[in-house]
């Protein structure tokens, strides 16, 4: 389950998600963290929409639901996590079991590598919003439309990191290759963005 006990992740307070990320636990990790990073980065990006004046109510809802996304994402990874944990642990004392572990321990790691690289698509959008924000946004909270865009890149690069650990696993080489070129593709842009936010950020601050 995505829980940690009988708690949802996102249930929790600061301090027992952080405890928990820390415990001896494999789940919750970089996956769940970097969906958090995701939507911090869009809290922040809606608080710079809401400090912007009036024109900005698409901004606000666009990142509103980027943040919900990202939260929903925190749990599921987690969850894609333990599923390949219950597959692994599954019998194989038979033929038939083998087989059935086998295809279990598939079906879970393509999960497990799906979650995470709809964490990077989402939070690319979160990127592009601190993006606009930054240059559009209101002045006076720059630095924070900077770090919504930094929080942006870190939920992405970080997810990254979590669908490139289980590709090997995957046996599916069409969705394999797929799912690399789709990755670049992402990071691409991410690489751009940064970049682009970055410049900005420092120039108009220094």
């Amino acid at each position: 389950m995505m829980e940690s006990g009988d708690r949802l992740l996102t249930e929790m307070t600061l301090t027992e998600f952080t405890g928990v990320l820390g415990s001896e636990s494999p789940a919750p990790g970089g996956g769940s963290a970097s969906g958090l990073a995701g939507a911090l980065g869009g809290s922040l990006v809606k608080m710079v929409a809401h400090l912007s004046g009036e024109g900005q109510e698409d901004i606000i809802s666009q990142a509103q639901r980027l943040r919900e996304r990202l939260l929903d994402l925190v749990n599921r990874d987690t969850d894609a996590f333990n599923q390949v944990m219950v597959a692994f642990r599954l019998p194989k004392a038979t033929d038939e079991e083998k087989k059935e572990r086998r295809q279990a321990i598939q079906a879970a790691t393509r999960l497990a590598t799906v979650v995470p690289l709809e964490i990077m698509e989402v939070s690319l959008e979160v990127l592009r919003l601190a993006r606009e924000m930054a240059f559009h946004g209101n002045k006076n909270a720059l630095s924070d439309a900077g770090v919504a865009g930094l929080l942006g890149v870190a939920a992405c690069r970080g997810a990254s990191y979590n669908v490139l650990i289980n590709l090997p696993g995957l046996k599916d080489e069409e969705f394999v290759s797929e799912t690399k070129r789709r990755l670049e593709e992402l990071l691409s842009e991410v690489d751009a963005l940064e970049e682009t936010i970055g410049e900005h950020v420092r120039a108009s601050l220094s």
